[in-house]
């Protein structure tokens, strides 16, 4: 069985295989891939501090992720589907990129009820969509920590707050306009098994 950096390097192989399947830039174009290989790990003092800040505890695989590689850069390493099979290319953040864009996003509690109006039909059916007993019903939540980015403004969040049939790091998808949180996965391990078959497909359909 393949340990998680042994999958990481799998990806990084397919996606530059595969990207026009993927409908990505060909990363071997303007030094994306280049850059991506110049980027080191992080430390564990740098994990921990995030840690600190945030009074979060990272799951070991995450940890394992970013002691290979803090963060992408503009190289699309994560090709997941939430829990509607919507997929999407993500890059993985840095940790000083984690904690600034924490600055301005997912740094206040509100809950769907704030945004969304069971008078409305629309919004009705959009918070009827969004129930899900793993996941507690906010838009943002200060325990949600955005480490992944698409374009459009959709984000990969760890959870350090799940509801009562969660599990503490899960992963959920913030997807923008309109706005809403979707489950994705319960580990990073399975969001690499997740991404590792969507980047072997020969015909990939993205749900925008």
């Amino acid at each position: 069985m393949k340990n998680l950096i042994e999958k990481l390097k799998e990806i990084e192989k397919l996606v530059c295989e595969n990207f026009e399947d993927l409908e990505i830039d060909d990363p071997a174009e303007d030094g994306i891939y280049d850059d991506y290989l110049l980027v080191g790990g992080a430390t564990d003092e740098q994990i921990e501090k995030l840690e600190a800040k945030f009074d979060v505890r990272m799951p070991e695989d995450v940890k394992e992720l970013y002691r290979y590689k803090n963060g992408s850069k503009g190289f699309y390493l994560l090709f997941p589907n939430d829990k509607y099979d919507r997929m999407f290319p993500y890059r993985l953040l840095s940790l000083a990129e984690i904690e600034e864009t924490k600055g301005y996003f997912q740094n206040k509690d509100v809950m769907l009820t704030e945004v969304y109006s069971a008078d409305d039909d629309d919004e009705r059916a959009l918070l009827k969509r969004m129930e899900d007993h793993r996941v507690r019903p906010y838009l943002f939540h200060r325990k949600w920590i955005p480490f992944a980015e698409a374009p459009g403004g959709v984000r990969l969040l760890l959870d350090f707050d799940p509801d009562e049939e969660g599990t503490y790091g899960q992963i959920l998808c913030y997807i923008h306009d309109p706005d809403e949180i979707a489950y994705a996965a319960k580990t990073i391990t399975e969001m690499m098994d997740d991404t590792i078959g969507n980047v072997t497909v020969d015909d990939v359909s993205y749900d925008k």
